[in-house]
């Protein structure tokens, strides 16, 4: 994990030769962006800051737990589904730009409850704090 206090971003990166990504979390911006290595992709969404832990709550746990990974299960499942592609990555900021440029990078947004049809989805273990769940598809009706 790593921390700006001076752009209110927060990276966190898993790398490993199965499943490696990275997601940035930007506070002043309102998106997360992740990248999901191996599938060659991008989901930008925009951030729900009353399911999402605070900047000042990450900056204290890792203080903490000197950016160790924590322990049990996630408090937080936040799933998203893609919604179209994105058109234009520079509006995203330059980070996202160079972390997204080149790969398939999809809008996501966030949903609730059972009328999400879960056919393909990918989750991301945040820390032990967040899930992240991306699912491509559609909302049935």
């Amino acid at each position: 994990m790593t921390l700006s206090s001076q752009t209110h971003e927060v990276i966190f990166e898993q790398r490993s030769e199965q499943f490696s990504w990275k997601t940035i979390w930007n506070y002043n911006t309102g998106i997360i962006a992740t990248k999901l290595v191996q599938e060659r992709t991008c989901y930008i969404s925009t951030m729900n800051r009353s399911e999402m832990p605070t900047f000042d709550a990450l900056v204290r746990y890792a203080a903490e737990n000197k950016n160790q990974v924590g322990l049990g299960r996630p408090t937080k499942k936040i799933t998203f589904v893609t919604n179209g592609l994105v058109s234009n990555l520079g509006s995203y900021g330059s980070d996202v730009f160079s972390m997204c440029s080149g790969l398939t990078t999809y809008m996501a947004y966030e949903v609730h409850g059972p009328q999400l049809n879960q056919g393909s989805c990918i989750s991301l273990d945040v820390l032990k704090l967040v899930d992240l769940d991306y699912c491509g598809g559609n909302i049935k009706a």
